[in-house]
């Protein structure tokens, strides 16, 4: 008859000696785990072994198919999320962010990195080549866009692609197609003309009958509190044109404010080499406002309004980038672009669409433009088959 084991419990003394211990080794690394976990390393760069104190910085990305390079080094670690990389041991000092994948812009910071501080940053990248869903009066049964003139090839789609086939009909005969509802909902965004919506310059321009604007989202609520001054709400940040001038501006507390309006509280000299010297110039102009204060926080300040670039061309067109409170779209003179706000170093403006005879709405965060007699949903990413 087989005996099975028998398991004794490890005596008391041999158990008090094992969790005495694992209490020295706990001491021992405890130092250890602090050191690195506030920023401090062992560098072995020189002759003599030496304590330099790193930073950290997190990314997060729009596209989810993007390589990240930390000062032309390729980052190589496992994102923290899907959405974000965590980059650490960091040497203090002027770093450059590169965020690029095939067929998209790429996006590119300089920003600084102090000891002991994770910065942080948002990259975005748009399509290259502009990607148009076709939206026609009719379609096949199947819901195929149907054309009649084979010209929208050399017109459109010689420098756009269509994210779904569309069908030429040899015969101007509409007897076998069907009316596209779609499209009789989007022609009638852009038959209605209203001036929550429209820039200083677009108003100008609509005395002369050059473009038309549309409606807001109905998510966006705007006021007007001057003729020389409309404003654009999303949330607590609020989009705002003065005299020609197009800023963002936060509204909400102090607490919340988004990191990009903040920056280490130094001189102004020390600023402007940081952070570029048109973010101290504007430090400097808002110390005497009443109407976009500074907010002092710790060792940061922070500004309540950030100046967009428009690229030294009239703005048309200005809206939230969809489903973004951080993005902007602006149609100007020669393109649809979409730019951040976050102005630190630079700010990022990426191509999303070009021509001269367009006109654009942003409806149900659903970006659509009128390109001559044709119309189109743009798509913000590019789908792979």
């Amino acid at each position: 008859m087989t005996h099975e084991p028998q398991i004794q419990i490890l005596p008391y003394k041999h158990r008090s000696r094992f969790f005495w211990v694992l209490v020295i080794i706990f001491l021992v690394t405890l130092p250890s785990l602090i050191f690195y976990t506030t920023g401090y390393r062992l560098s072995f760069e020189n002759e003599e072994t030496s304590i330099v104190t790193t930073g950290g910085m997190y990314v997060t990305t729009d596209n989810l198919e993007v390589d990240v390079y930390l000062d032309e080094e390729q980052v190589e670690r496992p994102r923290l999320f899907r959405s974000a990389y965590y980059i650490q041991n960091i040497n203090a000092g002027q770093h450059r962010i590169v965020v690029q994948s095939p067929d998209y812009h790429t996006w590119v910071k300089d920003l600084p990195v102090d000891s002991r501080v994770v910065i942080e940053a948002s990259a975005f990248n748009m399509p290259v080549q502009p990607q148009l869903r076709p939206i026609t009066l009719y379609e096949t049964a199947t819901g195929t866009a149907v054309y009649f003139e084979e010209d929208i090839t050399d017109r459109v789609f010689a420098e756009a692609t269509s994210t779904e086939p569309f069908y030429f009909s040899t015969s101007t005969a509409t007897t076998s197609f069907q009316i596209n509802e779609e499209f009789v909902f989007v022609e009638s965004l852009f038959g209605t003309t209203s001036s929550s919506s429209k820039s200083v310059f677009g108003r100008l321009l609509d005395e002369v009958g050059k473009f038309g604007f549309a409606t807001a989202t109905p998510e966006v609520a705007t006021t007007t509190s001057t003729t020389t001054e409309e404003k654009t709400l999303r949330g607590d940040m609020e989009l705002i044109d003065t005299d020609g001038e197009l800023y963002a501006r936060w509204l909400g507390s102090e607490a919340a404010i988004p990191y990009y309006f903040c920056v280490t509280n130094t001189p102004l000299a020390s600023t402007s080499v940081r952070y570029g010297e048109h973010v101290a110039q504007a430090i400097e102009q808002a110390e005497g406002s009443t109407s976009t204060p500074l907010i002092l926080d710790s060792n940061r300040i922070c500004r309540t309004q950030i100046k967009l670039d428009h690229l030294r061309q009239d703005v048309f067109y200005y809206n939230f980038f969809p489903n973004s409170s951080d993005l902007v779209l602006m149609q100007l003179q020669d393109g649809i672009y979409v730019t951040e706000i976050d102005d630190r170093a630079w700010q990022n403006t990426q191509l999303l669409y070009a021509g001269t005879d367009i006109q654009t709405v942003v409806e149900n965060d659903v970006i659509y433009i009128r390109d001559g007699e044709h119309y189109f949903q743009i798509a913000t990413e590019i789908e792979s088959n």
